[in-house]
């Protein structure tokens, strides 16, 4: 197996070429000690070229992603062979790597760590609360990270203009049952379609909710599959 390896808007691509098997795992995590050696702790694994991989291939994968994650990183999947693609869904491993159809989807994805956008179809209800409305106010979550958080409201909101504060409530699904609550200040506000879109910075928040959130944060490129298949 040949590898060839690329540094592209500051992360490390590497391409395989060939078979990987048991007789190139450890050339292979040669290279990606190499490359952490060197500073990089998020990579992507071209991987169109690869006719045919093993389990032992397999395991050499997981464990270099181990290695990224636990320097704050991560090792991602681009373009999969047939070959690759089949094995790693036979064990189930589609669900614990990220997988991208070409390198500047990974790249994006990579260069955007630290916060989560929200598909469609797993957003999460968001409680607004402001002192004029008697009850809260609606909205969808649309974006997290550690600092902010921006949300969809399916109407326009008179009353929610920049540098206003507010109370938020919300639950991330199939991550924690009990109910995040915090207070943010409102950055921007955005109307389109008849919705709204409101940019907010965290003002306020525990320190157990800003601790789970970072887990949340971390956690999320094993569990934004799962949470997909199951909302």
């Amino acid at each position: 197996m040949k590898v060839l390896k690329e540094k592209l808007a500051g992360i490390v691509v590497l391409t395989l070429k060939g078979e990987f098997d048991s007789f190139v795992t450890n050339a292979f995590s040669n290279e990606i000690q190499k490359v952490q050696g060197e500073g990089a702790q998020q990579i992507v694994l071209n991987m169109r070229l690869v006719k045919f991989i093993n389990s032992t291939a397999l395991g050499a994968m997981i464990k270099a992603r181990k290695g990224c994650k636990a320097a704050k990183g991560d090792l991602v999947v681009s373009q999969p062979s047939a070959a690759v693609r089949e094995a790693m869904e036979s064990l189930g491993l589609d669900r614990l790597f990220s997988i991208y159809d070409d390198d500047e989807a990974a790249i994006g994805a990579l260069n955007a760590d630290g916060q989560v956008e929200m598909d469609e179809d797993e957003e999460s209800a968001v409680m607004i609360s402001v002192p004029e409305e008697s009850r809260p106010i609606v909205a969808r979550l649309k974006r997290l990270d550690a600092d902010s958080i921006d949300c969809r409201i399916a109407r326009p909101a008179d009353k929610l203009v920049p540098g206003r504060e507010v109370k938020l409530k919300f639950r991330l699904p199939l991550y924690r049952r009990e109910y995040f609550e915090l207070s943010a200040r409102i950055e921007t506000v955005e109307e389109s379609g008849g919705s709204t879109v409101l940019a907010m910075h965290i003002t306020k928040i525990s320190d157990a909710d800003r601790d789970a959130i970072a887990s949340f944060l971390d956690d999320m490129g094993e569990l934004r599959k799962a949470a997909r298949e199951n909302a």
